[in-house]
């Protein structure tokens, strides 16, 4: 069985013969009466008649124009070694060409034509015919292509019969495909994942037509199951949380299931149909889940994925010196209401806003601040900004906005920027006090000086000259295993002088000790998840402060349980085992190290598989870590062996 083009093969052909004969067009000779020669004598069919079967009569006429009287015909081969029309002939006064024939493929002949003029005209034109075997379907078709994929792998397959054919579809076709009636291709982007079974009819032109059938099976394959990080990495303390776990590609309906880790306390298990999860958390700490997502596909799908969030304490109200938000040099952005959404009660006329910032003291430390207000209208915000010590206490040592002169001596507070064009911001250049070069800390005061704004009305705080606060720049803690050396260390930044750390709440592992430097080291000696806050201080005059939640999930070290002589193998077969362990905590990561030929661990579950093409017995070293950043190993040995 092949594919084919009858019209592309019959189109060569001719032109091999069309060469053969001195011209595809045909030719003519002679000429009418008189002088006036008038049309040349010419025959007018396609050079490539229709076809038929081998063995099966065969009849067609050749016609002429321009012709004077009777017209008398002959057939001729186009060359010795060319394929004639083996029984067929040609009737000399009719031009019908017929008989039975009794050849296999393109055949060719050069055609005569001589009219009754006196001298008589004659024309000439090389043909072909195609006899082929009886139409012949292939048998069952099948193809496979991916979901929301362009489609363009199928053509029908088939043998024998006259050119040209026509093709039908009947049953079920995948959405989005469509069937090309003259060619037989099925072209298309599939839309709709699935197996679709129909069947394909084709007709010839033979007389009567000839018609076979062919069952069709395309298999239209979802995209790969993939699974979202779709948790947010940081959830508020005793605020309500709901999410959900999105799984993509596949074949739905979905089943989540938690295969190791744990949510946050508060927080409900993933629900294994929907993958909702919601929930109020109530312990600080860093939690991870490793997540399993299986499909609805034939064999199903199975992907896992980590989650990690930290469960963090709000930021809550800055409207006091205590609660202030520490801001550097990039400034902030915010309304003028509470930052908590929604408030615990509605926000209030005169909201405050307190800043907490940090600069270097001395006559040549100067300090910009200055807000930009947004609105509309009547309700356009009018800020007002004060600078205040660590008491509430104004300081005296600004200069206002417009004051180009080196004194600072104003009381540090400004309603409007003044100026040929007044502006409802508010500006102040605040000149440090205290001993050169030492830190000192203070705050910037922002209100409405109206006190009617809202929470939609915003403004930013520029602020420029200062010390970026102080803050934690560690990444979450990794989980213990337990009896293994834990070592971790807490860093900060922007902090000025030598920074200290301490544990101000919550517990640590036993047998794991904070050190004054930010060192958290020793042996994990109980499993558990174990959160606590730690705070860094710096040596600032007053000294800067800043804390972090933190956990740390102590869990039993992984091993390998599976013995170290795996299954023998045999040559060039499939070759699949599974190892066990225990304890550790996902995700893990398998692998070897030395010679080993065709089969190899998967990454990530340990699987060995593959095939070998070579025999003999080989060791390599096998080994797993997981999230605590330790692991187990051992020398594992595989036998190939020639089997029958």
């Amino acid at each position: 069985m092949r594919r084919r083009s009858l019209a592309s093969a019959a189109g060569v052909l001719l032109l091999l013969f069309s060469m053969a004969c001195g011209g595809g067009g045909g030719s003519s000779s002679g000429s009418g009466s008189g002088n006036n020669p008038g049309p040349a004598l010419t025959i007018v069919n396609d050079s490539s008649l229709h076809g038929t079967l081998t063995g099966q009569p065969y009849s067609v006429t050749l016609t002429a124009q321009n012709g004077f009287g009777a017209l008398t015909w002959s057939i001729s081969p186009v060359s010795p070694t060319a394929q004639y029309v083996t029984g067929l002939s040609i009737d000399p006064a009719t031009g019908v060409l017929s008989g039975t024939a009794n050849f296999g493929g393109t055949a060719g002949f050069n055609a005569k034509v001589v009219d009754s003029a006196s001298p008589p005209h004659t024309a000439t034109k090389g043909f072909t015919v195609t006899a082929n075997t009886p139409l012949q379907a292939a048998g069952p078709q099948s193809a496979t292509v991916g979901q929301y994929q362009i489609f363009g792998g199928f053509q029908p397959s088939f043998s024998g019969g006259v050119f040209p054919y026509s093709f039908s579809l009947s049953g079920t076709l995948a959405p989005g495909l469509l069937l090309n009636g003259a060619t037989g291709q099925i072209t298309g982007t599939a839309l709709t994942a699935g197996v679709f079974v129909s069947t394909l009819t084709i007709q010839d032109s033979f007389s009567p037509p000839e018609v076979v059938t062919e069952p069709v099976t395309i298999t239209v394959v979802s995209p790969s199951l993939t699974l979202a990080n779709s948790l947010p990495n940081r959830l508020l303390q005793n605020r309500p949380f709901s999410g959900r776990v999105i799984a993509t590609g596949g074949l739905p309906p979905y089943h989540f299931s938690v295969v190791s880790g744990s949510m946050p306390p508060g927080i409900s298990l993933i629900d294994p149909n929907s993958g909702q999860t919601s929930g109020t958390p109530t312990t600080l700490g860093n939690y991870s889940v490793t997540v399993s997502v299986t499909d609805a596909s034939t064999p199903p799908q199975s992907v896992t994925g980590s989650m990690n969030m930290s469960v963090a304490q709000p930021i809550g109200r800055n409207d006091t010196i205590v609660t202030a938000t520490p801001v550097g040099n990039e400034g902030a952005t915010a309304s003028i209401s509470p930052y908590i959404d929604p408030p615990g009660t509605a926000p209030l006329s005169a909201d405050n806003d307190y800043y907490k910032l940090v600069s270097l003291a001395g006559p040549g430390n100067i300090v910009h601040v200055q807000t930009v207000a947004a609105g509309a209208g009547p309700s356009l915000l009018d800020t007002v900004i004060e600078i205040l010590d660590g008491s509430g206490t104004r300081y005296t040592t600004c200069r206002q906005p417009g004051d180009t002169t080196s004194n600072f001596n104003s009381s540090c507070l400004n309603d409007d920027i003044g100026g040929a064009s007044p502006s409802l911001n508010s500006a102040l250049d605040f000149q440090v006090p205290g001993a050169p070069n030492t830190a000192t800390t203070f705050y910037v005061h922002v209100l409405d000086w109206r006190g009617d704004a809202r929470p939609d009305m915003v403004y930013s705080l520029g602020v420029s000259g200062v010390v970026s606060p102080m803050s934690i720049t560690s990444p979450p803690l990794i989980p213990a295993a337990r009896t293994h050396n834990y070592s971790q260390q807490m860093t900060a930044a922007n902090g000025i002088g030598p920074v200290n750390w301490s544990k101000t709440a919550g517990n640590l592992p036993p047998g794991i000790a904070l050190g004054t430097n930010g060192s958290l080291t020793g042996i994990a000696t109980a499993n558990g998840t174990y959160s606590f806050t730690l705070q860094a201080t710096d040596s600032a005059t007053p000294r800067q402060t800043t804390t972090v939640q933190e956990s740390i999930q102590v869990v039993d070290p992984v091993k390998i349980t599976s013995s170290p002589n795996l299954p023998d193998a045999c040559l060039n077969q499939p070759y699949t085992f599974t190892p066990t362990k225990t304890g550790g905590l996902a995700p893990f990561t398998w692998g070897i190290t030395g010679f080993w030929i065709g089969i190899l661990p998967d990454p990530s579950t340990g699987v060995f598989s593959g095939s070998s093409p070579v025999t003999g017995t080989y060791s390599v070293f096998f080994g797993v870590s997981d999230a605590t950043n330790t692991g187990d190993s051992q020398t594992i040995t595989l036998t190939i062996n020639q089997c029958p």
